[in-house]
């Protein structure tokens, strides 16, 4: 699955890697991103690529509460074009959700360990992702997300059995706002198949309200644990 995240690039380096229409977002560096939040979400409208906030939890059309979200953070690759909640996102508001790395926790010694996964370099990526448009009992328009998974790769199966599908080329972020045609966009949602960096963090990161690069940095507690058995 995918709980919380991070995304500590530049607006420069967003419009650069997603190729962006207009740099005019306002970004500050993130490093503990969790559900409920507003998030940054690309889009792809008639003049080109847009990024924007969207509450992280998908709310559907028929939701009479905003609460629904909160159970919906997360949608499955594997039943997403037949779910009531997730097949019209699916086939026609698909997004990029940018990120540099991901959070999940593994159980050591009795306790669960946060675990901080990345992308050799910290590259940034985007995950795959669908938003809704909920019009709130007020009328106020709600612009909402999830985060598309898959099951783990070869370097997450240890931690857990789900990881959140992974684009990292420009040609896989064309395809997923642009292409058309379900089947082709299924076998997109795949574990990632390539390299992985995977450390132990401090538990620090287990409240949402603690955001600092110090979350990152590799912690391993009394020396029980190394990158290279957690991988």
């Amino acid at each position: 699955m995918c709980g919380r995240f991070t995304l500590a690039a530049d607006i420069n380096k967003l419009a650069a890697v997603f190729y962006l229409r207009e740099n005019i977002f306002s970004h500050t560096p993130r490093y503990n991103i969790a559900p409920g939040q507003e998030i940054a979400v690309i889009t792809k409208n008639p003049g080109g690529r847009e990024i924007s906030l969207m509450k992280w939890g998908l709310i559907p059309h028929w939701a009479k509460d905003k609460r629904t979200g909160y159970k919906m953070i997360n949608a499955r690759a594997e039943t997403i074009d037949n779910k009531p909640a997730f097949k019209g996102p699916f086939l026609h508001r698909r997004c990029l959700i940018p990120a540099d790395g991901f959070y999940d926790w593994k159980k050591l010694n009795g306790e669960k360990e946060p675990i901080y996964i990345t992308l050799p370099g910290r590259t940034l990526f985007a995950f795959a992702g669908i938003w809704n448009c909920w019009a709130a009992p007020g009328g106020e328009a709600v612009y909402t997300c999830s985060i598309i998974t898959t099951p783990s790769n070869e370097y997450i199966r240890a931690i857990h059995d789900r990881m959140p599908v992974i684009l990292d080329r420009e040609q896989e972020h064309q395809a997923w706002l642009e292409m058309d045609e379900p089947v082709s966009l299924k076998k997109m949602l795949r574990p990632y198949q390539g390299k992985m960096t995977v450390y132990p963090v401090s538990k620090l990161v287990n409240s949402p309200k603690t955001d600092s690069r110090q979350l990152i940095e590799p912690h391993f507690p009394n020396d029980q644990c190394t990158i290279e058995e957690l991988t």
